[in-house]
């Protein structure tokens, strides 16, 4: 074509037009060069980076790298750089060939103020329209790849080059206006080629080629001119004195290919760089080939780590199509894009959300590498260095002259900050914030940490220039040139790391908010508040939710000092004025979203759960919830009209969490209830004679093993949520201390393992408050009347009538003197009176008639020994320190002074046999059952040997318990510890069936039939006769049968096929043995065959075992992660007949991997006719522990979720089986469906 000449043979300049990362034009650019013998070399690189070009060239310096430049005004630039890089190629070939290289492009700081004008769209289809059409490429680097790379294999050097010129004139000619930003560019390349000599070599980007020709030069040397003028005369006027003071950061970093690969959010990047990078080094079209062959043999390898089947057949396929694709498109050589495509056809299989997924995975790490360059050491100091010293500098803070300067360099300097109120430490603040943030040495907050809802006004930091600080700088500065860029980059990384789905967990969502906040990084926090607002709202936990709300109410309120909100709070160049969203809106709504997550939290037994009520309970009773309050209470006061989420008020929304409580201590979990009664008592709801009531009546119906657990969950959940208040006002427990005091030695023993378990879980120390808070209140007269005992334990009675005449005597003796305090005596509401017999405060001393104390009981409950304990005290204390010990936490060292003082005089630890005997002998057989059971699955193999498997009480929590043990015991137990858990299985199995035997009636029944056998069916025998029915001459009726009906033994038909999909982690340890024994009770009927899948992160097919649910729990490891969409996926892919097939998911839907994939196999398995539910719970209590937000998802997908007993999902399998169809039998579940 006539309009392509000019371009391709141009001489003065000699035009190579190349995209920024091209592997067959830096393969060709050698020879290209070679072949022109250029006097000067013009590459398309800003004109201020001119002086960075020979560090590119160095020798020592190893792609790949990056030119990261940052503007004046804070704009990033980055110029990445690798071997397949045509530019790079054309440098390194100039400096070893003595060809001077000249950088030709627009400045940076001449970019940053110009503005970029994206030319309008033309309505008219182009030329690259068409073609892109026509070639169904997605956008102009793939048909780049097509027109360009893959037919450039084994063309000519000068072939190469026209078609790249070629390409970038037909995207020119369809681009219907050049922008203004690509006009001035262009203006600075044609001066920059006005002034090198006549044989040059320009390398530019293609689509520039065509404005580069000589013609082109001549022709607008005018109009360049003004244009050029005229951005020098709008810099010289918009630029201030405080801006050309400072200068532009810029830096050569050492780069990765992770980094380069265009979908880790950097720019100028390309997708799969390890391919290009093959490319470039292969040396003929056989090279490029097993190249490729590699590459899928390697994600082959992969997919069969990653557990999917994947072999040298698929990789042979995977090849194939690739080759057949490149010759259907006349193609010399097989690009990337025909690699991608036969590995989406040949490996994804068309399973986009599942094995799609672990493709990218393997090709991800395959294709994308940890390839990382390096940068010659004598290339300048790296920007960020420069950015943080000169930030130093203008915040005094200690720089690198401090280790040699300051005579005290050892010890670090300590600073205090008025954040709030000082807009120059407001500064530094955030500065130190940004260092932690990015991980460098330098600074330590040595005050009380912000504990979310409160924060100190001032700030203490400890600051010191290290020697580990400016070598973390140097390779930090990979990531950026300034501070916030560097934690910008690092937050972005982190959420990529993780996984493919992790940057929409969220908990990355959260913790990218904290730091965004933190730091100061305006851009990024305005992002993250916006996430809080979508996805995150419907997937977070209810721990999570409480933290979005406390820094979205932060933020309104102007707390975080790197946000402020007011012009006058800022200070230039490190914190700039940030505008909140609508934040009373999202506190309002992400209030109510916390209140729908806590129905998922009824049946929880988790402390973690109460701890995040608690969080909620501390967030109604902030400065920030009493301020949004009293501004809701404004507005309503001035009579506006109330707002769409006027519904949605912090009052209303603290009834609602009442409105929870009552129904929770109705229908929830003993230690949810427990919680519930102390949020009652927390939010003033209760007063305190309702709560001790309730808690007497816990410890009044510890009669029995129910009854004891639930004592210690309830106690246990009540004083997590209240444990400041019991710890200032003894009142929280007295009802527990009416009821210990009350009773015999033998009756209080009896529940004081459960006591001391309700708060063994908390520090000795909050103990010891816990102790000296009710002891203040027994000694309170400090008369010690119980002291007064003899070695026997026998009362002194004289002793004691003499002690109490004497407090008579003294009695008359302080009226006599002082005869107006009778008035004021006769008022106190426990002043002792004048008759021994009714004197409240004496009597205190003798309502325990055994040897226990009401003190010594409440140090035995507390697990806190006085220093020279009574002999029965010492034995009861020992017993339970066996299995609790002194506990964790604050004050859990504090006897350690005493170990060095000798040997001692105590007696010796016993052993498992005598502890044994001691639990039986003080609390009773059931008691040492109990806490047998529990020294067992907390490591003490040996007290497993102390129960009986013929005598043992079977129950769900012993079988775990034991279940606990497998795999940790010495073989030689082993089979003690299978006698003993087959004992307690075939118990709860025998009892579960008999349970479950109405609900499966009709399941087992043998079938009618015409053949003989010796068992007849007597009703469908009559049934069937009755038309030959006749009346005897005695009036008796008679029937005479002519078809006889038998009944067909029964046999294993497997017409419906059940398979359970059990989540196997941490919080699901009970569904799981209910789960095996409902399936092995199903197993067992002749209609249906029963599958029980095993997933946490991985998945496990114990279907051989269904049949012995007791191998099938000692095969099951509880714990680990959880991944849905992997079980469901596994449970949907041994499913033959759809329409007869039931899955039950039992799980508590805290998905861990991704909630796409969870869904799309849910909607996979409803869209198949399969009939499934979703079980958050299987046990007897029916509650369960959730996430709300995923269950509400996984129910608007199509499986209904409800938390059953045994009993009920019986009934509706048996439902499903009978009944054709099955509606009425799935809504009778749906109906409790969450």
């Amino acid at each position: 074509m006539k309009a392509l000449e000019p371009i391709i043979q141009s001489r003065s300049p000699l035009l190579i037009g190349v995209r920024h990362h091209s592997a067959m034009l830096a393969r060709a650019m050698p020879q290209i060069l070679q072949d022109f013998r250029p006097e000067c070399l013009l590459v398309e690189l800003p004109e201020d980076l001119q002086d960075w070009v020979p560090y590119l060239a160095h020798p020592d310096t190893r792609a790949p790298v990056a030119i990261s430049a940052v503007d004046p005004q804070g704009g990033l630039f980055l110029y990445p750089l690798a071997d397949f890089s045509p530019e790079w190629v054309a440098i390194r070939w100039a400096f070893e060939n003595g060809v001077p290289v000249k950088a030709c492009d627009l400045s940076i700081a001449s970019k940053g103020q110009a503005v970029e004008s994206n030319a309008a769209e033309n309505a008219v289809p182009t030329a690259l329209d068409r073609l892109l059409q026509q070639t169904g490429d997605a956008d102009t680097g793939e048909l780049w790849q097509r027109l360009v790379e893959s037919p450039g294999c084994d063309a000519a050097a000068e072939n190469l080059r026209a078609a790249a010129l070629t390409f970038g004139w037909l995207v020119r000619q369809s681009t219907p206006n050049v922008s203004s930003y690509d006009v001035l560019r262009e203006s600075v390349m044609r001066q920059a080629i006005r002034e090198a000599p006549d044989h040059s070599v320009a390398v530019v980007g293609s689509f520039h080629a065509p404005a580069l020709t000589p013609e082109e030069v001549h022709n607008n040397r005018e109009p360049d001119a003004q244009r050029l003028a005229g951005l020098r005369s709008e810099q010289s006027n918009s630029t201030t004195k405080s801006q050309t003071d400072r200068e532009m950061g810029v830096s050569l970093i050492a780069y990765s290919f992770e980094q380069l690969d265009e979908r880790s959010g950097y720019p100028a990047g390309i997708r799969d760089p390890v391919w290009h990078q093959r490319m470039v080094e292969a040396k003929d079209h056989d090279a490029m080939d097993a190249a490729a062959l590699e590459f899928a043999t390697s994600i082959c390898r992969r997919l069969r780590q990653a557990g999917h089947v994947a072999g040298t057949p698929d990789a042979t396929e995977t090849i194939r199509m690739m080759r057949d694709l490149a010759r259907m498109r006349n193609l010399a050589s097989a690009g990337r894009g025909e690699f991608v495509e036969a590995i989406q056809s040949c490996l994804v299989q068309g399973d986009l959300m599942g094995r799609g997924r672990a493709v990218a995975s393997a090709a991800a790490d395959v294709l994308i590498g940890d390839c990382r360059g390096q940068v010659t050491s004598t290339a300048p100091r790296c920007g960020l260095a420069v950015h943080i010293d000169k930030l130093f500098k203008e915040l005094n803070l200690p720089g690198p002259e401090s280790l040699t300067t300051s005579k005290t360099a050892k010890d670090p300097k300590e600073i205090k900050l008025d954040v709030l109120r000082k807009p120059r430490d407001r500064a530094r603040a955030v500065v130190l914030r940004r260092l932690c943030a990015a991980s460098i040495p330098y600074a330590t907050r040595v005050d009380t940490v912000e504990t979310e809802l409160r924060e100190n006004l001032i700030e203490r930091w400890q600051v010191q220039w290290q020697q580990g600080t400016a070598a973390t700088i140097e390779s930090q500065s990979r990531l950026g040139v300034t501070l916030p860029q560097v934690v910008e980059s690092i937050v972005r990384l982190a959420g990529q790391s993780d996984g493919e789905a992790s940057g929409d967990l969220p908990t990355t969502i959260l913790r990218r908010l904290r730091i965004a906040t933190q730091c100061g990084l305006v851009r990024l926090a305005g992002q993250s508040l916006a996430e809080i607002d979508g996805h995150f709202r419907s997937v977070a936990s209810l721990s999570e939710l409480v933290g979005a709300i406390t820094i979205v109410a932060r933020v309104a309120a102007g707390h975080f000092p790197g946000l402020p909100t007011r012009p006058e709070d800022t200070y230039p160049a490190v914190v700039a004025v940030f505008h909140p969203p609508h934040s009373l809106a999202s506190v309002n709504e992400l209030l109510c979203t916390c209140l729908d997550r806590l129905d998922g939290l009824e049946g929880s037994r988790d402390p973690s759960d109460v701890q995040a009520i608690v969080d909620l309970v501390d967030w109604f009773g902030s400065d920030l919830a009493v301020n949004l309050a009293e501004a809701e209470k404004t507005v309503e006061a001035s009579g506006q009209p109330a707002s769409d989420t006027s519904s949605l008020s912090v009052a209303n929304q603290q009834a609602r969490l009442v409105h929870w409580c009552r129904l929770t201590l109705e229908r929830g979990s003993d230690r949810m209830r427990g919680a519930a009664a102390g949020v009652l008592c927390q939010l003033n709801a209760w007063p305190s004679s309702k709560f001790t009531s309730l808690t007497e009546g816990w410890l009044d119906a510890a009669v029995h093993r129910d009854g004891r657990t639930r004592l210690t969950a309830a106690i246990s959940g009540a004083t997590q949520v209240m444990l400041p208040l019991m710890q200032s006002d003894s009142v929280w427990l007295s009802g527990l201390g009416r009821g210990i005091a009350i009773r015999q030695d033998a009756d209080f023993l009896k529940r004081l393992p459960s006591l001391r378990a309700a708060f063994h879980s908390f520090s000795p120390a909050d103990r010891r408050r816990l102790l000296d808070c009710q002891l203040a209140t027994i000694t309170e007269r400090g008369s010690q009347l119980n002291a007064v005992v003899d070695e026997d334990g026998e009362a002194n009675a004289d002793v004691i009538t003499q002690l109490r005449q004497a407090d008579l005597a003294g009695r008359e003796a302080v009226l006599a003197v002082f005869p107006e305090i009778t008035k004021s005596l006769k008022e106190l509401h426990n002043a002792p009176s004048t008759n021994p017999a009714s004197d409240k405060t004496a009597s205190v001393k003798f309502e325990s008639k055994g040897d226990l104390s009401l003190a010594d009981r409440w140090r035995l409950v507390f697990g806190l020994p006085p220093d020279d304990p009574p002999p029965v005290y010492s034995g009861c204390a020992s017993s339970l320190d066996q299995l609790y010990g002194r506990g964790r936490g604050e004050g859990s060292r504090g006897g350690l002074g005493k170990r060095g003082a000798g040997g001692g005089t105590g007696q010796p630890t016993p052993s498992t046999t005598e502890w044994a005997e001691d639990l039986e002998a003080l609390f009773g057989s059931d008691v040492c059952e109990e806490v047998l059971g529990e020294a067992a699955a907390s490591g003490n193999v040996a007290a497993l040997t102390m129960l009986d498997p013929d005598t043992v009480t079977p129950s769900i929590d012993l079988l775990q318990q034991v279940l606990s043990l497998a795999g940790a015991m010495p073989e030689s137990k082993t089979e003690r510890l299978r006698r003993l858990a087959k004992r307690i299985t075939d118990a709860l199995a025998e009892e579960l069936a008999v349970r479950l035997r109405p609900a499966t009636n009709g399941l087992s029944t043998p079938r009618p039939t015409r053949r003989r056998s010796r068992r007849l069916n007597l009703p469908r025998t009559i049934r069937e006769n009755l038309s030959n029915a006749y009346r005897m001459p005695d009036g008796r009726a008679s029937i005479i049968a002519e078809r006889l009906i038998f009944n067909a033994p029964a046999r294993r038909e497997m017409d419906w096929h059940l398979t359970f999909v059990v989540d196997v982690s941490g919080s699901m340890d009970a569904s799981v043995v209910y789960s095996a024994l409902v399936a092995a009770i199903l197993d067992g009927l002749p209609a249906l065959s029963v599958r029980f899948l095993a997933f946490s992160t991985e998945v496990i097919d114990f279907s051989d075992e269904v049949a012995d649910p007791l191998s099938l729990l000692l095969e099951v490891q509880v714990g680990g992660g959880t991944d849905i969409g992997l079980g469901l996926r596994a449970a949907r892919a041994g499913i033959t007949v759809p329409s007869r097939s039931l899955v039950v998911l039992v799980s508590d839907f805290e998905e861990g991997v991704s909630v796409g994939g969870m869904l799309s196999e849910v909607r996979a398995l409803v869209d198949a006719g399969v009939k499934c539910v979703g079980l958050a719970a299987l046990d007897d209590s029916g509650t369960a522990r959730y996430h709300q937000g995923y269950a509400q998802m996984v129910a608007a997908a199509g499986m209904p979720v409800a938390a059953v007993s045994p009993e009920r999902l019986a009934r509706w399998v048996g439902d499903q089986v009978k009944q054709s169809g099955g509606a009425g039998a799935h809504a009778t579940l749906s109906g409790a469906s969450r």
